[in-house]
Formats: C-alpha cells, structure tokens, sequence
C-alpha cells in the first residue's frame, strides 16, 4: 500500500484529522436519510477524487464499519495501484462477464472483492479496461450489484470517471444515495463546476457538497492548529512527580511547549542549500583575496629587486623613501600597486 493512504500511513496528521472531519460531516449531512452509498467525481482529470476516496474510504474503516470501495473508473483506474492489489478480475469484468483472457466467464461480485491492508476495508478493482464503460454501467447488472453490496458493507464508497469527460459518473449518480464532486484549489474552473452539478441533477443524482483539494496552507498554520498531533509524551506534571520520588535535589523539569513546530522537508531543503551556498561564497571570497594578496606580494618583492638594482647602480646611494628611487621603471610599478589595491 502506497503511503498516499495518509489517514493509515499517518492518523494523527493534521490531512488524517482532515478527512476525519469531512467523514463526520458527511455522517451529518445525511442523517436524516440513507447514506449507504455514495460516488466521488470530479469535472476533469487530475483533481485528486481517486486519492480522496482511498482516504476517505479508510477514515469510515477505522471507526469500525466494514467498508469497500468501487474503483467505477474503468478508465483510467488507479485504486489498485494506491492499495497495491490486483486489477483483475474486477467491475468490468463482473459486468461484461468476460475474463481477463477475453473469455466468456460469469462471476460473482464477491469473487472480484479483495482484502486491503486497512482493517475492515475491501476493494472492488476496475478490471481489465472495456471499449464501451458507459454500456456497461447502464445494464442491470450495476443494480444488482449496488443491492449486493449494501447486503454486505456499511460503506460503499464509487470512485467514478471525471463526469465532464465521460457519462460514466452521470449514470452512478443516479443509483447511489449522495454524490460528492473534488475539485482543485487554483485548477477547477467555476464554470466546469456548474456543468457538473447541472449535469448530476438533471439525471436524479444527490449532490451533498464539494470538497476543496490542494489548498495552500503553511506547515507552521497546521502546526499551530493541530499541536497535539506532536505532544505523545507524558505531561510536565507527570515528570515533575517522578523526579521528586527519585530526587528531591534534583532541578525542577521546565514546561514544556504546547507543540513543537518541525520544519517541513522542503524548508530543511532550502535551509541546507542557504548554508551551502553562503559556505561556497565565503570560500570563493576567501580565494580571491589569496589571489589579490599573492598578487600584491609578488609586485612587492619585485619591486624591491628594482629598488636594490637602482642602488647598486647609484653605487650604493641611500634612499630615505621609496619615492625618491629614481628609476620610472619602480615608481610606476609602486603605482600600479596601489592602484590595484
């Protein structure tokens, strides 16, 4: 199972806590009628509804009821490969009762279930891509299946087709008890998003809510709402009574912080590539004051050479400064010195 199953691989993520709170709402929002069944879509591709249904199908398995999810995305399924299952035999292949050979062979829906590594949770795979989806799902076999279901599971949770794209999720929405649409933050246009709550209702579907996929929020905004997610150890209390039964010397533990905020690895990232780079312009700094001061030192000691052959030519005549070397030659190699410092 791949770790994008966040409310498994992490429950007290502040995302696990998320969808935490939309599978209570849902609870809510249907309370007063059936909530068996339910389809998550989306207007277009590539809006995350295949990774909201796989977590959303794992937060209704963890309070204890016994949950399957249909991957109706006879597409381009993905479901499979998040809980690392089989594809086949699956959906299309109960519906068209052809094997994954291309056989003719009648199964039945139980035989196409399979087990996830989430307790209590069960996937119904796609099967083998069909050339006609939306003629499938318009049998009754897709009937018979819904009531099989619901025989079985508490929660049966429709991962369909973008319902822009295809009339495959169109056709489920009317079946099932609620459609909930993802759309995504920055990506989804409001116009693709009427479209799709006029298409669902035009055929009968329930349309219950819209849940927003890939807000921007800082890791320090989560940190600060969700802080117990980080506070696991005993409370600053508890240790202050275990050093007094131990020591009466020993020095009073500081309270600790209500959270602790850890840094994101993207943050750590960009802190180490910082650190790298001002080492790098300091060494760089460093070498080119080498080169300038080597520099300075040979035109030095040259220059001293010039000093010492104008002396011996003047036959041993003092100077009481450099300046009053009467070679050009030195004086002008003095000036280029300073001009270069």
């Amino acid at each position: 199972m791949k770790k994008e199953v966040i409310t498994q691989a992490d429950p007290k993520s502040p995302v696990s806590e998320v969808f935490r709170a939309l599978r209570t709402n849902l609870q809510f929002m249907n309370r007063l009628g059936k909530a068996q069944t339910m389809l998550i879509t989306s207007t277009v591709q590539a809006e995350g509804k295949s990774w909201v249904s796989a977590n959303l199908a794992t937060a209704f398995a963890q309070t204890g009821r016994k949950v399957v999810i249909v991957d109706a995305d006879m597409r381009k399924p993905r479901q499979h490969k998040i809980f690392s299952l089989k594809m086949c035999p699956g959906l299309s292949n109960y519906l068209s009762e052809v094997n994954e050979l291309g056989r003719r062979e009648k199964f039945s829906y139980m035989d196409c279930i399979q087990k996830t590594e989430v307790e209590n949770l069960s996937l119904l795979p796609s099967g083998n891509i069909p050339p006609n989806p939306s003629e499938l799902l318009l049998t009754e076999k897709l009937e018979e299946l819904i009531k099989g279901l619901e025989n079985e599971y508490e929660v049966i949770i429709f991962d369909g087709a973008p319902c822009l794209l295809v009339t495959d999720s169109t056709i489920i929405s009317r079946m099932v008890d609620s459609t909930v649409l993802v759309v995504s933050h920055k990506y989804t246009k409001v116009d693709d998003l009427k479209e799709a709550k006029k298409r669902i209702k035009s055929v009968g579907g329930k349309l219950i809510g819209v849940v927003l996929n890939r807000v921007e929020i800082s890791s320090k905004k989560y940190a600060n709402k969700y802080y117990y997610a980080n506070n696991m150890g005993p409370s600053t209390n508890v240790k202050r009574a275990k050093h007094r039964e131990s020591n009466e010397e020993v020095e009073e533990v500081k309270p600790r912080k209500e959270y602790e905020y850890i840094k994101p690895k993207k943050e750590i990232k960009e802190d180490k590539d910082y650190t790298r780079l001002k080492q790098e312009k300091s060494e760089d700094k460093k070498r080119e004051e080498k080169i300038i001061q080597d520099y300075i030192d040979d035109k030095v000691e040259d220059t001293e050479r010039k000093i010492m052959e104008e002396i011996e030519k003047e036959k041993g005549k003092r100077f009481a400064t450099v300046k009053e070397v009467p070679s050009d030659k030195a004086r002008e190699i003095l000036e280029s010195i300073n001009n270069y410092k």
